[in-house]
């Protein structure tokens, strides 16, 4: 009973807080559309994260555990494409990417995994969402580190070694 006076609690604080339109955390051109890409890249990186960690470790023993995994990533997910918001082109090359990335790493991970003998739909699945999930990454780093510049700027670089002879 206490546990639901405190979330009642809480939701009404947060409720009355004055808030921000969504479209505060995105860009301009990065908006409305752009927010639902991250939405629903987020929403597989993070549903593709728990089925990958099931796999990883036999499986996810309650419901705590798969919902702090899910929650984990899908704050990541989001956060990492509103930390970009600061350019509006490059998050929104990164978050079109990002869900380029995940169509083509669920299509990828989906035809190997369709490819072996023993495959079971529940098996399709899996690969199909942890392959998203990689994807999305592999495609949202990309697009945010091969943005160039308007002005002439370079992309940034992820690593700088330099050595002297």
């Amino acid at each position: 009973m206490r546990g639901r006076s405190l979330a009642a609690l809480a939701v009404a604080l947060v409720s009355s807080a004055p808030g921000r339109p969504a479209s505060a955390q995105l860009s301009e051109p990065c908006e409305a559309a752009c927010g639902l890409v991250l939405g629903a890249t987020a929403f597989t990186v993070a549903t593709g994260a728990a089925v990958a960690f099931g796999r990883h470790t036999g499986g996810i023993s309650n419901i705590e555990q798969g919902l702090g995994i899910w929650s984990a990533a899908f704050v990541l997910s989001v956060g990492g494409g509103l930390a970009l918001g600061s350019n509006g082109e490059r998050q929104e090359q990164a978050v079109y990417a990002a869900g380029i990335g995940a169509l083509a790493g669920s299509l990828v991970w989906l035809g190997i995994e369709s490819s072996l003998d023993q495959s079971t739909g529940a098996r399709k699945l899996a690969a199909s969402l942890m392959g998203a999930a990689a994807g999305a990454l592999v495609g949202g780093v990309y697009g945010a580190l091969s943005y160039d510049e308007p002005n002439g700027g370079s992309p940034a670089s992820v690593f700088s070694v330099q050595l002297r002879l």
